[in-house]
């Protein structure tokens, strides 16, 4: 029988499961702010990149809204079943260039949604939160990036894919940013792709993110990793 390898519990995993408990105690109750980031980090213990990877990952599961320039705050909450759950079985056989074949087919159609429903605002505040990430890039700022992307679309179920996606391939893709000229790279596409959406072109944001995956794909392959076994 093969086992897999435990795998401690992520920073980001433990913020959010904290904030978790504040909500099932009734402790935070729907309509509260939380500390702003620089705040909040500080009395975590934590990097501002970090915090801004578990407040996505609330986000996306519907616990708090994010409001540009004003703050985040605990949202009405309902029980429904965890959009994670419910397709973890389907994607638990697909192999890593299964996933990152469907991802680039849905985050083309994510740009052209975020080009026609983001407000400019919510667009400056991804492209400083791309500024702050210059120094420490990293796997929690590529998947804040594309996680913030998808959330624009205001569609639940694109925002959610993606947390599910870097949910299953964290491990994976941290590999591929060992290399400080990749990492590099990999801010400079992420760029190239938010200005295009500034721009409000569509095509242009399209083949950003079609190049930016290619790239990706080259740095999974590069690893030379059997995805069957």
């Amino acid at each position: 029988m093969a086992f897999k390898k435990v795998q401690s519990e992520r920073l980001s995993d433990k913020v959010v499961n904290q904030i978790l408990n504040l909500i099932e105690r009734g402790e935070l109750k729907p309509g509260d702010k939380l500390p702003s980031e620089t705040e909040f980090a500080k009395q975590l213990g934590i990097s501002r990149g970090i915090l801004r990877e578990a407040l996505t990952i609330l986000q996306s599961k519907g616990y708090v809204s994010r409001k540009p320039k004003d703050g985040t705050y605990i949202r009405e909450f309902f029980e429904k079943k965890d959009f994670q759950d419910s397709i973890l079985e389907a994607f638990q056989k697909a192999s890593y260039l299964d996933l990152l074949e469907v991802r680039e087919t849905l985050e083309r159609k994510i740009v052209e949604l975020v080009i026609k429903r983001s407000s400019d605002e919510e667009l400056e505040e991804i492209e400083q939160s791309l500024v702050q990430d210059v120094d420490d890039f990293n796997i929690v700022a590529d998947q804040a990036f594309h996680q913030k992307i998808a959330s624009l679309t205001k569609n639940t179920i694109l925002t959610n894919f993606m947390y599910v996606y870097y949910d299953m391939i964290h491990d994976l893709a941290n590999k591929t940013l060992k290399s400080e000229d990749r990492r590099k790279q990999l801010m400079k596409e992420h760029t190239d792709i938010l200005k295009a959406i500034k721009e409000r072109d569509i095509e242009k944001a399209q083949a950003c993110m079609s190049y930016h995956l290619g790239k990706v794909k080259q740095s999974v392959n590069s690893l030379k990793i059997d995805f069957d076994n």
